[in-house]
């Protein structure tokens, strides 16, 4: 937000928050925790709060909660919360993928033994209800952004996207409501807090992945005295992300897309340097001339059943950015990039008519739109958190400005928050520090070297503001945990013995790319 507007909504969002800090104790009633219909093995509650904090006796909001008991309840060390982040992601989904092992787990068999791990779906996300909604239904939705780059390119599609952000802004505030105010990570600390009481536990325990970081650091930040055991994986910084130079966005204040231009560098290195990337044959200059050439002519391709596709500029880069996230899916990046080399190569060949199909499916599953099923309550969480401007055209001065340095990759991460310019929502709390609270128990901090969303170097700030130890992950993507053993024992050894890594203690990933 530009002008006086944001740092009056600074002044209030710190004034609220010094007020509602001094409150005694939260106090909630006991869960009342059931077998889940769909799955026996964990147990399922809900949990009403208030929409607004400052009036308890107002509407309310249910949270969702999911529990996988302790399977050692005799040894038991009490309850630990867990965020997956986003904003937006459904961390009982998250549970749910975990115990079924098709996700790995952030912790050892020690924390299954010993804690309660609880899954809370915050306010206004997954099963918590209700839930930021911007589209009357799924169709509609899938609809709404149909030929709306994610990366805009040019004047025409900035402007396109400026109107569609806009139209999408009004959407949400048509569908979701009054809630859309009440969506902040302030209030979700608040939800926390009285879950915590819900929970019987006089301290919280947390371990919160990205999103979940900044989640952890403002309650940290309201509730010092109740701060337990926390594990922060992959540090957003809220002190960075909140607040910032009048005209900045949100991903140059974080460096994410510096951390993405990093992160692929790496990957180009160890391609480069390893004996299973097809790409690296191309030379190094491949991957920015590819670019290059889709940026100023996207290429047009037939699939063999005669459908007409193109793969643009937008959808390459938001295809690379994506699965720079994980190291497993790097095989992908190398067979996308060198299956898209050789069809400019020869456009009339095998290689094209593969790729064809590659983004014919791309197409349909896997769409280049900036409104996808995640966006609704991303919107609704940052754009009521951080100051950004209401000026459609910054995010478009603030990624040519990035672009001489994060090359492909400012453009892309700018643009994840242009639709705040437009957002139709007076955040009724918000939290923008100090962020210096001391806690009694220090915190775990874990961040990979090379994060393409949440740069080490918000991990490095936080920990010299926050009581706590930093653990560095040398390897690559997003979320410690499932890239690296060593740091899943680090957090076992620290929520069930105490125990932190001495100081200046690194972890080596699992894998390292194309190294086999």
């Amino acid at each position: 937000m530009i002008g006086g507007r944001c740092r009056v909504l600074a002044v209030v969002g710190v004034a609220v928050s010094a007020l509602l800090t001094g409150a005694p104790s939260a106090q909630a009633n006991p869960l009342s925790w059931k077998d889940c219909a769909d799955n026996a093995e964990l147990k399922c509650a809900s949990l009403d709060v208030p929409v607004d904090h400052a009036g308890p006796t107002g509407d309310r909001v249910t949270l969702a909660l999911v529990k996988a008991p302790a399977r050692n309840p005799a040894e038991r060390l009490g309850s630990v919360v867990v965020n997956r982040g986003g904003p937006g992601f459904s961390t009982i989904q998250y549970l749910e993928l975990v115990k079924a092992k098709h996700l790995p787990a952030p912790w050892d068999d020690r924390v299954w033994d010993r804690y309660d791990v609880i899954a809370l779906d915050q306010r206004g996300v997954g099963k918590a209800t209700p839930a930021v909604k911007c589209f009357a239904t799924p169709e509609a939705a899938a609809a709404f952004g149909a030929g709306v780059p994610t990366v805009p390119v040019s004047p025409s599609e900035v402007m396109k996207r400026a109107a569609k952000d806009a139209e999408f802004a009004a959407e949400c505030r048509k569908h979701t409501g009054k809630l859309l105010d009440h969506l902040s990570t302030a209030a979700v600390a608040r939800d926390l807090d009285l879950v915590r009481a819900a929970l019987g536990e006089h301290r919280l325990n947390f371990l919160g992945q990205s999103y979940g970081v900044a989640l952890g650091t403002v309650y940290a930040n309201l509730f010092p005295a109740r701060v337990g055991s926390f594990v922060l994986d992959s540090v957003l910084n809220p002190a960075n992300s909140t607040t910032g130079p009048i005209g900045s966005v949100p991903s140059e204040r974080i460096g994410s897309d510096t951390s993405t231009r990093d992160t692929m560098r790496e990957f180009l290195r160890l391609c480069a340097q390893g004996k299973s990337c097809q790409f690296a044959k191309h030379g190094p200059r491949a991957h920015d001339e590819l670019l290059a050439r889709l940026r100023a002519k996207p290429l047009a391709l037939t699939t063999p059943d005669g459908k007409k596709v193109s793969l643009t500029y937008s959808k390459l880069v938001v295809y690379v950015g994506g699965r720079l996230y994980q190291t497993n899916a790097w095989t992908g990046i190398d067979f996308m990039l060198d299956l898209t080399h050789r069809a400019l190569a020869e456009p009339t060949g095998q290689a094209a008519t593969d790729l064809a199909q590659v983004v014919s499916y791309l197409d349909q599953y896997e769409p280049d739109t900036p409104y996808n099923q995640l966006t609704p309550a991303y919107s609704a969480f940052t754009c009521n958190d951080d100051d950004t401007s209401k000026f459609a055209l910054a995010w478009w001065a603030a990624a040519e400005r990035r672009e001489r340095i994060a090359p492909h990759f400012a453009m892309l991460r700018a643009y994840e928050t242009s639709q705040c310019a437009s957002w139709q929502a007076k955040p009724k709390e918000r939290y923008t520090g100090p962020w210096t609270a001391k806690t009694d128990k220090p915190a775990l901090i874990i961040n990979n070297r090379f994060d393409p969303a949440t740069p080490l170097a918000g991990a490095v700030e936080l920990s010299r503001t926050l009581n706590s130890r930093l653990l560095i992950a040398e390897g690559w993507g997003h979320i410690a945990a499932q890239q690296s053993t060593c740091a899943i024992t680090a957090t076992s050894d620290y929520l069930v013995t105490g125990a932190l890594p001495k100081p200046g203690t690194t972890c080596k990933p699992d894998v390292v790319p194309f190294a086999g």
